[in-house]
């Protein structure tokens, strides 16, 4: 239990380290406005982490339940059918909210921001999507018991976006620091497809071995 709620509290730590990272290291590298046109840029990824909140509740609740029932068929079940579910509402909000996203920024920002954060703001989109997609990764490694599973793919995550925000926003500003964003986001879900890929075989053995 101990061990369990250490790696589930370095994993949730490790989230928030991202989020403030870039914030803090841009006006390191250069104008301190960029650290500001970069947080606001964020906003897409904060709105759909919001928005897939209830789904990842449900996730976990059901998926825990099928685990210790041991219904791996029923679990990966769901959980394609989240996946699925997903990246077919991505394919139509991602467009939308690329072609959107000068006018939403200067609604909610205002005009320097359209000038200078929207650019950035349609690349953290792309990131906010692939993070909706595999938004079952915080919840599923918890359901089966396997929390550091989350360690590991946050450190490498935050591995790859900490020296490519350093690279990448020293010469763009909040445009790098959101394509470092993207890149280390794309690892991350690298990452967890191998993971995804092992764990169901790793379950099927389980379950061909109760039979």
């Amino acid at each position: 239990m101990r061990q369990f709620v250490v790696s589930s509290s370095i994993a949730s730590s490790l989230i928030s380290a991202r989020v403030m990272l870039g914030t803090a290291l841009l006006p390191v590298m250069g104008p301190i406005e960029q650290a500001g046109y970069f947080r606001n840029a964020q906003a897409p990824a904060t709105g759909l982490a919001a928005v897939s909140s209830p789904a990842r509740l449900v996730l976990l609740t059901e998926q825990t339940r099928d685990f210790e029932a041991g219904r791996h068929v029923a679990m990966y079940a769901m959980l394609r059918r989240y996946i699925i579910g997903t990246t077919l509402l991505m394919t139509v909000v991602v467009p939308l909210f690329l072609w959107l996203m000068p006018v939403l920024m200067e609604l909610a920002y205002g005009r320097t921001y359209r000038e200078h954060a929207t650019t950035a703001a349609r690349i953290v989109l792309i990131a906010a999507a692939l993070q909706l997609i595999w938004g079952w990764t915080k919840s599923f490694p918890v359901s089966i018991g396997r929390p550091g599973l989350r360690v590991i793919a946050q450190t490498l995550e935050i591995a790859l976006f900490v020296p490519l925000l350093v690279i990448l926003g020293s010469k763009w500003g909040a445009t790098g620091g959101a394509m470092a964003m993207v890149v280390s986001t794309i690892a991350f879900c690298a990452l967890w497809t191998v993971f995804l890929a092992r764990l169901r075989k790793e379950h099927r053995a389980a379950e061909a071995l109760a039979r």
